[in-house]
């Protein structure tokens, strides 16, 4: 059946004329991202001669597809056209699982056919089984294109330097809710990032990284599940300074930090004689019972939003700050690269402000 993280049905009909035997299985997906529209990706794939599915469009896959053992052609048509696009000979091995993808973006990456031997064996009790392929033609050479796999605080899951094309052998894991991204080589830059993923004990899934940022955005396609939804990465386009909208010389510092999906910062005010007072924030420290100073848990911003406890400074500057005793809370909202608002929640006062941007960033460069 072909579905794009639904199920459509009628592909195992296709198949019903040229069977045989039912001694191997094949999986057929498309991540070749060749055309800046879905449409645009349409083919037909072909098996021995014969049309097996219609219509196949990027990010789809199919269920297992029962085939002979024995030699077989695949071919790869553009619908609309007789010109064969991919073509690739497999000899399939009785009683074998595989998947066959459809890679690359012509422009980036050639188009090919790459197969997979599948291992469908169950993992130990309480266990999962997770292979991760990298399949997101983003850039012309393989150095380019590498990536790692780390948890959303930054720590290494995969990596570093896995290539367009690698495919790690399959990793078994105790079942729980992962909360992974793709990063650059050394977890600065934040490439994919989606939800956190509940894998159920028993689970056996191939994780592809699809895309190439030109025709198609990068995604996750955990097969044989369904395409996992993102989160806006962590960049680096909410650094720098803010000052509040109708309340003269106050404002806020803000420093994401991309490689821990992480905002740290401070806020600036004044007391009602006119002294300076000091506050400042980490999004590791919504954790009541953390310590100030740690992080034992990093994260709490998704690039859009953050809430964390509020601390009131000990010292009278900048440079003198030091996290001591906890006040209440701030709440961010990023509504584009000039603008955050905030709510700030201290004792039964809750106060919102608009945060204006007085300082360019990298990803943010100035209007005029």
């Amino acid at each position: 059946m072909l579905r794009k993280s639904i199920f459509l049905t009628g592909a195992a009909a296709l198949l019903s004329s040229q069977l045989v035997s039912a001694d191997a299985r094949v999986s057929v997906a498309h991540f070749a991202p060749f055309a800046d529209t879905i449409e645009g990706t349409s083919v037909s794939v072909v098996v021995n001669g014969a049309v097996a599915l219609e219509n196949v469009t990027f990010k789809m896959f199919t269920d297992y597809l029962n085939l002979p053992a024995g030699e077989t052609k695949v071919d790869i048509i553009p619908t609309g056209t007789q010109t064969v696009a991919m073509t690739a000979t497999y000899m399939l091995v009785d009683g074998q699982d595989y998947t066959v993808y459809a890679s690359g973006n012509i422009v980036n990456q050639p188009l090919e056919l790459v197969a997979l031997a599948d291992d469908n064996t169950a993992p130990a009790a309480g266990n999962v089984k997770v292979r991760i392929v990298h399949a997101a033609p983003f850039a012309a050479t393989l150095e380019a294109t590498e990536v790692s796999v780390r948890t959303a605080g930054g720590d290494l899951v995969a990596g570093p330097g896995v290539p367009y094309g690698a495919a790690t052998g399959y990793l078994e894991l105790p079942a729980n809710t992962y909360d992974l991204k793709v990063t650059s080589n050394n977890g600065q830059v934040n490439f994919i990032d989606p939800l956190p993923v509940d894998l159920q004990a028993g689970a056996v899934a191939t994780v592809f990284a699809v895309g190439d940022i030109v025709n198609q955005d990068l995604g996750i396609i955990a097969a044989p599940l369904a395409e996992l939804p993102l989160r806006m990465p962590v960049d680096s386009s909410t650094a720098g300074a803010y000052f509040l909208d109708g309340f003269d010389g106050q404002g806020f510092f803000n420093t994401p930090i991309p490689s821990q999906n992480r905002l740290v910062g401070s806020w600036y005010t004044y007391t009602a004689e006119g002294e300076p007072l000091w506050f400042t924030y980490d999004s590791c420290m919504f954790d009541e019972d953390a310590m100030p100073g740690e992080c034992a848990t990093p994260g709490g911003f998704d690039g859009m939003s953050a809430m964390t406890t509020l601390y009131l400074s000990s010292g009278e500057t900048n440079d003198a700050m030091q996290m001591t005793v906890p006040v209440g809370t701030i709440e961010f909202n990023v509504v584009d690269c000039e603008l955050i608002e905030t709510t700030v929640t201290v004792g039964d006062s809750v106060t919102m402000y608009d945060g204006i941007r007085s300082t360019p960033s990298a990803e943010c460069p100035p209007a005029f």
